[in-house]
This record gives C-alpha cells, structure tokens and sequence, in this order.
C-alpha cells in the first residue's frame, strides 16, 4: 500500500483526543487531515499538538470525499448510527468507537448501508490486542490448563459517574461503556463466534443518572464455554483477580500484573467405586501434582490497532474485528437489557 490514508477524526474527548489522535499520528500510512468537535478550544489543541490542517465545529464538514479517505468516529455513542451512515453514504470507510450503536437494530442498520455503499466499517475493539489478552491467549494455547470451560472477567472500582456516561438516553451505562469491551473479549478468548444463552442483573448504585454501574453476566458460549462477566463501579476494594480461565487440567488467574498458574498435566483414569459406602468413609483423595508458575504481562503498544486499521482499510487485509462479530456483541448486549428488566424489578 503506498497510498497515505487520510483520517478525519469525529469527536475530540477522551478517547478521540487519548487514543485515535496519536495513534494515528504513530502510524505509518496513515495522517491526520481534519477533526470536528463542538468546541473550538478542543480544535485550537489539535492544530498546536497535532497540526491538523482542517478543523470543524460542524461534524458534516468532515463528509467531504476529497478531504479525507476514513472517518474515525469517537463521539459519543448517540451519534454513532447517524454519523457513519452520513459518511458511508459518501463514499467514505468508518471505524467506529465500541459500543457501535444505540441498539442492534441501529447497528444492523450501520452495516447493511456500509454493505449497500460498498464501504468498509470496523468497530474498534482494543482489549482484542492488549497485553492481557495476549497472555491468556499464550497460556491457553499452550495446552496446560487442559480443555478450557469457564472464563471469568472482573472489573471493579469506586467511581460515581456525572458526565454523559451516566444516562440511558446518552447510551450510557457500564453494560455499554465497559460491557462492549469485555464480552467481545471474553468471546474472543474463547475462539467463539456466538453465545447461546445469557442472564443479566444490573443495578444503579452510585452513578448520579440513571444508568446501571453494577452489571453481572452469565452466558454460554456454542462450545459450552461458561462466561462470567462482573462490571461493579461501587467496589471498596479490588477484585480477588481480574481475570480467571479454567481447564480441566488446572488455572490460571491474573492480579497486580502478574498471572499465577496452576496445573497438574494428564489425569489417570478414574477407577468407579461400587456400591453406597464411602472407602474408608473418606472423600477422593484431591490431586496433588500441581505446578505452579508465575508470569509476567508482555509490553504492548497500543498504538498498533491503527497497523490493523492501515491494512484493512487501506488494502486487502481482512478486518480484524469482524463486522459480525460486533454485531453479536450488539445483540449479547440487547439480550442483557431484557433480562436484566426481568430479574431487576
């Protein structure tokens, strides 16, 4: 690919200005040609940090076909059906911020125009690729913990949210906010494409809106992966782990950086013990072969999504989150909601 593509960035907050900014700026291939926000002291920024040329209060400045070549949009997720629509109309790819739409309905309909108008649209997924993930998925691979059946993610902290975040009619809710992240990665984890079954309780506890911040999933993945999910914004203290896998073979959980494993290779066949009475009216005796290891997180930069970025929207490269994938995150997502309203009253 020889052909530098021109970003126009949509939306100058946190993510917008922390993250696609520089990421693109460090990305070869790849430049910053226009941003739009609403305020002009976020757009007098990005022309003395970035230099960005072309700068708007009017996001629709940016659906010029001959100013920029993606849309990368990072406003808030109201927006998100109503600006990539606009711009794939236009003849202009879109890489869009998680979650990717109100509901799946307006996420189906993002898709089928991006079909419709012969266009590309990536969601952006970034626990896909950090460090975290990439270990669990070394260690998985690796065979050591046997047959993996259950993943366990948590996520906990003690904040009281007050911005847009904090409001259903802004798309808010940590179900949304930190949900999308985590149920596409758990997904991801386990090599799943769809999950079959899924209960969902919310409650809001201290957010100053009306949004959830406390959320916990349960799903079952179409290998018959377990899948535990719990997002708790009122938490004094941290999680036992952050993440937990389990195999038949041992586990593996990390915490403070570190991952502790623990298993204990091929297991002999069990020998059935006939009749009702205990031998020696004791249990199984437990196995007690396990290794134990402890490993290190690697370094990654986050800046490399925008590698996968260049190569997908810029050549031939297949997309490295699938559309439809985001789309059964859209719909997990969806299916929370309606059990959540029928176990949380």
């Amino acid at each position: 690919m020889s052909k530098v593509i021109r970003c126009g960035v949509c939306g100058l907050g946190r993510i917008g200005w922390g993250f696609h900014l520089p990421a693109i700026k460090n990305c070869e291939g790849m430049e910053v040609t226009a941003v739009a926000d609403p305020l002009q002291e976020r757009l007098d920024e990005a022309q003395q940090n970035y230099g960005v040329p072309y700068r708007f209060t009017d996001w629709k400045a940016l659906g010029d076909a001959n100013l920029i070549d993606l849309a990368v949009i990072a406003s808030p997720t109201a927006f998100h059906r109503e600006q990539c629509e606009f711009f794939l109309r236009r003849g202009i790819n879109v890489f869009c911020d998680k979650p990717m739409a109100l509901s799946l309905e307006d996420a189906q309909s993002m898709a089928q125009t991006a079909k419709e108008y012969g266009r590309k649209i990536m969601v952006y997924q970034p626990h896909r690729l950090n460090a975290l993930t990439l270990k669990a998925r070394e260690i998985i691979n690796s065979g050591k913990l046997g047959r993996i059946y259950k993943f366990r993610r948590n996520v906990y902290s003690f904040v009281r949210r007050n911005d847009w975040q904090a409001f259903t009619a802004q798309g808010g809710g940590m179900l949304n906010n930190y949900g999308a992240h985590f149920l596409d990665q758990l997904l991801y984890l386990g090599g799943e494409k769809k999950a079959e079954a899924i209960r969902c309780e919310t409650a809001r506890l201290l957010s100053a809106g009306d949004a959830e911040d406390y959320v916990s999933v349960v799903m079952r993945g179409e290998k018959g992966i377990i899948y535990e999910l719990e997002i708790n914004m009122a938490a004094a203290h941290s999680a036992p782990f952050d993440l937990e896998i389990y195999g038949t073979q041992g586990s593996a959980v990390f915490q403070k950086g570190k991952w502790t494993l623990r298993y204990c290779g091929e297991l002999p066949e069990v020998t059935i013990q006939q009749g009702l009475a205990a031998l020696d009216r004791r249990y199984p005796p437990k196995e007690q072969n396990f290794t134990e290891e402890i490993e290190e997180n690697p370094e990654v930069s986050s800046y490399d999504w925008y590698k996968y970025c260049r190569d997908f929207f810029g050549g031939s490269a297949a997309p490295f989150v699938p559309v439809e994938n985001t789309l059964e995150v859209m719909r997990l997502l969806e299916e929370s909601r309606k059990s959540s309203a029928q176990f949380w009253k």
